[in-house]
């Protein structure tokens, strides 16, 4: 009788409690790792237009299922925030994909049979340009030279494309014009040999050959093309990251052109992540150049533009070129090990500024005292010296402590220079992959020495730098096998296990943890576009983005930890993503075929 009158006396009480709007997404018995300030778990989550309305046990969330909400069984699986990759190339992957899709060369026997394929399939006189090729990742850790490329095709330009560095045969070389007595370029090199002839060789002179290039612009140069079809591969590229579990990204470079592509995405309700496009300062003679460009611009800075789907900001300036082709800008000369890997013979050499240390300061200083937001790629720790002394120089002129400045890369750290960053409230946005993939032939070019601080987490967040990873991709459409994988789980398995692709650990000190290694990317991600009251982490009121896993990330095993998938990724309560299939026996949450969809209907289920 007793249980009786109790019963009766609880249902009265739930009667009295005030009612509440059901969600439209409920998710119960998970894993909900929420990456808030403390770092709870909690068991369940409910979404209403598009952000969590709230988080806690499965008792806090059942009241919120109503007739036309759609429930997901967690079934115990971790549940983490929407994944935020703060650079990548989406545009120009687009670009590229539309034009001829990427192949790895992982040798110079695979990349001589591919230009004589090239040569064989595309006759003719025009040139051959090779896809994205390092010597970090080629297996004889060097350049290909002009006379391998004269055997591959003796008859027809070709250009090997190493982003900061190219390499030419005779005949393009002959094309281009190039001889024994051609000019350096400014910021940039014409290698010569000890008779004076140039070895085809080429740092920093992209310049140069843009005439020869195929006319593949991305839309983040504003190329040409079908409008269509170029917005379609670019939503493409989106499935792939939600595949992933990548809900926001920072597209790391694109002109004003490559914005209006985003927004007609957004227009047409096909953008299928959160963005944020970073805008590139072309390259100017003078201070003024900057300034009318900077004036000109038709938004605001992005701590006060945009919405939750789109916005504009911050600025970029390229500072150096890039350390797996040997141009970045280092306080120390190369030395001799970097002979090989880089076809350095100048024992003084140490890289190259693409901008002079007063071009960096002025376009700093403009876009600083103007409001923005400025992010120089940077990747040589001489180079980030000069872009502090820049970014010191602006605030010291113009105080503003959260413009949140950034430095792109920024590969080796020290204590110094961490500490000054943290100082100047300087983010810091960097690839653990590299370290992944490059590593091994990094440390035979430059050095243990100098690798044992290569993509430096841990020196970075000791001396309280913002810091967050991501992958930098921009080729190739499959998460492991693009030129810089896009899979996050790779990224945050090398940032914490600190570990080669050939399971070698080079430097093992700058390891973080796994929470840490989540946080950065999510929450402190979230920062670098001032987003983090709006993403980041599971929390009331932010936007609902989530993303179910199948496998526990704190406690697999590391090995298993860069094989993660998303079972689901939910983008503002809807789901984006979704595996299907059975599960495996004694695998929850394992599905072999995949669908991607926006806005996929909320129907209610069986509870």
């Amino acid at each position: 009788m007793l249980k009786f009158f109790a019963g009766v006396f609880a249902i009265a009480l739930w009667a009295l409690q005030p009612s509440r709007p059901p969600a439209d997404l409920v998710l119960l018995d998970g894993n909900i790792l929420t990456v808030d300030d403390r770092f709870r778990v909690a068991a369940a989550l409910a979404v209403r237009d598009g952000r969590f309305i709230a988080v806690g046990s499965n008792d806090d969330i059942r009241r919120y299922i109503g007739s036309a909400t759609r429930v997901i069984d967690g079934r115990g699986r971790t549940v983490v925030p929407g994944l935020i990759d703060t650079h990548v190339h989406a545009l120009d992957v687009a670009a590229a994909e539309a034009a001829q899709p990427f192949q790895n060369l992982p040798s110079i026997g695979v990349l001589q049979a591919w230009i004589r394929g090239e040569a064989d399939q595309r006759p003719g006189p025009s040139w051959i340009w090779t896809p994205r090729v390092y010597p970090t990742r080629l297996a004889e850790h060097r350049f290909p030279t002009r006379r391998e490329l004269d055997t591959a095709a003796p008859d027809r330009p070709v250009a090997v494309d190493g982003a900061y560095a190219f390499v030419l045969n005779t005949a393009a070389l002959h094309a281009a014009g190039i001889t024994r007595d051609s000019p350096d370029p400014p910021g940039g090199a014409i290698v010569k040999d000890a008779a004076g002839e140039p070895t085809g060789l080429l740092r920093n002179v992209g310049g140069l050959l843009n005439r020869f290039r195929p006319d593949r612009r991305s839309l983040s140069e504003g190329g040409p093309g079908p409008a269509e079809r170029s917005l379609d591969m670019v939503e493409q590229v989106h499935r792939q990251y939600l595949s992933v579990g990548i809900t926001s990204i920072i597209e790391r470079g694109a002109s004003l052109d490559g914005y209006r592509a985003y927004d007609a995405l957004r227009r047409a309700d096909h953008l299928r992540v959160r963005a944020t496009v970073t805008i590139r300062i072309p390259r100017a003679d003078s201070a003024a150049e900057v300034e009318r460009f900077i004036e000109g611009l038709p938004f605001r800075p992005p701590s006060e533009g945009g919405d939750e789907w789109l916005k504009a900001g911050p600025l970029k300036i390229v500072v150096d070129g890039g350390i797996l082709i040997g141009t970045s800008f280092m306080r120390q000369p190369y030395g001799p090990s970097a002979r090989q890997l880089y076809a350095v013979d100048d024992p003084r050499y140490r890289g190259f500024l693409t901008l002079t240390p007063e071009q960096i300061a002025s376009a700093i200083a403009i876009g600083h005292r103007r409001g923005w937001q400025m992010v120089a790629h940077v990747t040589g720790d001489a180079g980030v010296d000069d872009v502090l002394d820049a970014i010191e120089a602006a605030q010291r002129e113009t105080p503003a402590a959260n413009r949140r400045h950034t430095l792109v890369h920024a590969y080796f750290a020290s204590r110094e220079t961490a500490a000054r960053a943290a100082r100047l409230h300087v983010l810091v946005d960097t690839q653990p992959a590299w370290y992944y993939k490059d590593a091994d032939a990094l440390a035979e070019g430059l050095g243990r020495e100098r690798l044992a601080h290569f993509i430096g987490l841990r020196t970075w967040r000791e001396a309280g730098a913002e810091v967050a990873i991501n992958t930098d991709h921009m080729f190739g459409l499959d998460p492991n096998e693009a030129l810089n994988p896009f899979n996050p789980f790779l990224t945050m398995y090398a940032a914490t296990t600190r570990r080669t692709e050939a399971g070698r650990i080079a430097a093992g000190s700058e390891a973080v943890s796994r929470p840490d290694a989540l946080r950065m990317m999510t929450i402190a991600a979230a920062r670098f576009s001032f987003d983090e009251k709006q993403r980041g982490s599971i929390e009331t009121g932010k936007l609902g983005d989530f993303v179910v896993l199948d496998a526990p990330f704190l406690t697999v095993p590391p090995e298993r930890l860069r094989a993660i998938r998303p079972d689901l990724t939910v983008v503002g309560g809807r789901v984006a993503f979704e595996r299907h299939s059975a599960p495996q026996s004694g695998t929850p949450g394992v599905h072999s075929e995949e669908a991607c969809v926006r806005g996929f209907p909320i129907v209610s289920v069986d509870r």
